[in-house]
């Protein structure tokens, strides 16, 4: 099966164009995150650049809200396509928000950089409780204190464990970049990569490495 490309951190109109000619699958919209992000744009930006994602090309917005209502506010005012919920709701708030809103729910999991194989029982064991909650999972590498969207590669190994014993669709991302993406896709399998920081120069969108990146993608699933 195809493995499908997410590119986030999208801030204009032109990184959506780029990203959707080039082939992405979906883009992601970091909105209105309460974390220092030179990716992050307000519920306004993100509304308008939702409703230029053509047809069949996924809009995630992506977010951390402080609790439902601000979740709820957030995107029912964006109308995404998918929501990426990067922080800790609870699951019967993760519910409510699958329930009501025509959207399809990511969870973003975390695996520490330095994890050891031994975390793959408890990420699976959380899927488990995810299941007819969530869509899919999306696993990113923690840091210290930051949860995600630290550039960083965990593990593999246990990217590829979860992969096979998860109940749910897993999208793989932390320090995915075109050089690294062909490698990460033959050895995890996922339903799906994810990248941000991985496709800029100099903190800034580069459009040759979100083809190159979407184009090295393609070629590890032949």
């Amino acid at each position: 099966m195809r493995t499908r490309v997410k590119i986030c951190g999208n801030k204009t109109i032109e990184d959506v164009n780029h990203a959707v000619v080039y082939g992405a699958d979906a883009v992601g919209f970091i909105t209105d995150v309460p974390v220092k992000s030179s990716r992050k744009i307000d519920c306004e930006t993100a509304k308008d650049l939702i409703e230029q994602v053509p047809v069949f090309v996924d809009s995630v917005l992506v977010i951390m809200p402080e609790d439902l209502d601000s979740a709820m506010t957030l995107i029912a005012e964006t109308q995404p396509t998918c929501v990426q919920i990067h922080n800790d709701l609870p699951d019967n708030e993760l519910a409510i928000i699958s329930k009501t809103f025509e959207v399809r729910l990511i969870k973003t999991i975390t695996v520490p950089e330095d994890a050891s194989h031994r975390i793959a029982d408890h990420i699976v064991s959380r899927i488990d409780s995810l299941t007819g909650i969530a869509d899919a999972i999306l696993l990113d590498t923690s840091t210290g204190a930051r949860s995600g969207g630290t550039g960083k590669v965990h593990d593999w190994g246990i990217s590829a464990e979860i992969v096979q014993r998860s109940k749910l669709p897993v999208i793989l991302a932390g320090g995915l970049t075109p050089d690294n993406v062909y490698d990460a896709v033959r050895e995890v399998h996922p339903f799906a990569v994810d990248t941000a920081s991985g496709v800029e120069t100099d903190g800034k969108r580069d459009h040759d490495k979100v083809r190159l990146f979407i184009t090295r993608c393609g070629e590890a699933g032949r």
